[in-house]
């Protein structure tokens, strides 16, 4: 999910009305010294800025003559000496701002509809999130009486707030298929994970052509390529498929490719040097390697480092002791090589035979070492 922007992390609050202003952007910014900057950036991909305008402030008022857009998005509003941003909606309307400088997330908005649902929407789940940890703090204590009968009841109403949130955020996206906060909407539910791909896919293409086009929007729609691309890898690269073939660059620079070191079995070791799990998991592969490599086990391992971190992805393999094949692109997740076979979380691993077909998936622990036992513990 790193496509996909969480905004609702920033606390803010929005009113709505009309303003007849001939400016974009008006405000009023009580308490703020005369001379102050406000600067008005585009928010892109990746929570990228691009400056649009910025305001003096006169007399406690100021006012933004370019920020609007052709393009319905994002919008961040910042006061010099002062990082906490306002976010609005760039809906091409006109608005007016109190702009609060003690508290900027609580500033007003004035004059746009789609600020105005995303106010709504931003408080309905500020407010079901502080209740959420309330009954969990809750909870958390009846644990510690023993006290079952509570326990069960609060996760209930847990499970029903849960719904609640998921509900309300659907019914945004069902009635407002032109906005930018519906598409906001369903980015949350997408990062928490509350909504099968089928159901991501339907409701965006239910959205306006517009705000499918928005930054968040193509956030949501680069997930959902990225998630049936995935999703096609996983079962090419299921058990009793033939591996996919790749080539990459050892820790020497040279290519070295699947079919070069094919044993009698082979594991393919997906992992990276800044995997915590990965690197607990390395000293049960080496045990298993160094206990049935003459027997004609082999490890491959592709390594989901980052772009200039070669010396570290180097240093790992010598502090863990994985004497075996490696190689790596640096990429990591925009890696090919995991992209052809599903991974989409790491440690992960594919046993292969002689012949580089699949025959298990994702063994850790003693399960690694009992499968590999039971093939060449004989030999």
């Amino acid at each position: 999910m790193k496509y996909i922007i969480l905004f609702l992390t920033i606390s803010l609050l929005y009113s709505c009305a009309e303003t007849t202003s001939s400016s974009s952007i008006t405000g009023l910014a009580s308490g703020v010294t005369d001379g102050t900057k406000i600067y008005l950036d585009e928010l892109g991909a990746n929570n990228k800025r691009t400056p649009i305008d910025t305001a003096i402030v006169t007399k406690e008022t100021f006012s933004l003559d370019n920020a609007l857009a052709k393009d319905k998005n994002l919008l961040v509003l910042t006061l010099e000496g002062n990082r906490t941003p306002l976010i609005l909606i760039n809906d091409n309307s006109k608005v007016d701002i109190t702009l609060y400088k003690d508290s900027i997330s609580s500033s007003l908005v004035k004059g746009s509809r789609d600020n105005e649902l995303f106010n709504e929407y931003r408080h309905n789940a500020t407010a079901l999130a502080k209740k959420r940890n309330e009954l969990i703090r809750d909870m958390q204590q009846a644990q510690r009486e023993t006290d079952g009968i509570m326990v069960t009841q609060l996760q209930g109403e847990i499970g029903s707030l849960d719904k609640t949130s998921i509900d309300s955020k659907k019914d945004i996206i069902k009635n407002n298929p032109d906005l930018i906060v519906s598409v906001m909407a369903l980015s949350d539910l997408v990062n928490a994970k509350t909504i099968t791909l089928e159901e991501t896919e339907d409701y965006f293409n239910t959205l306006s052509l517009d705000i499918q086009k928005s930054t968040v929007g193509t956030s949501v729609n680069q997930y959902i390529a990225q998630s049936k691309s995935q999703r096609i890898a996983s079962k090419l690269a299921d058990v009793g498929n033939k591996a996919p073939e790749f080539t990459s660059k050892t820790p020497e620079g040279k290519d070295l490719a699947l079919s070069d070191v094919l044993g009698k079995y082979t594991i393919v070791d997906f992992w990276a040097s800044w995997c915590g799990p990965c690197r607990r998991e390395n000293p049960n592969v080496v045990n298993v390697y160094n206990e049935y490599h003459d027997k004609g086990l082999n490890i491959i391992s592709v390594s989901l480092d980052k772009p200039g971190q070669e010396a570290r992805w180097k240093r790992a393999i010598v502090q863990d002791k994985m004497d075996w094949y490696h190689v790596s692109n640096l990429q990591f997740w925009q890696d090919p090589i995991p992209k052809k076979y599903g991974v989409r979380a790491i440690p992960a691993t594919f046993l292969l035979d002689e012949n580089g077909v699949i025959i298990a998936k994702n063994l850790r622990g003693p399960a690694l070492g009992a499968k590999i036992k039971e093939l060449l513990g004989k030999s």
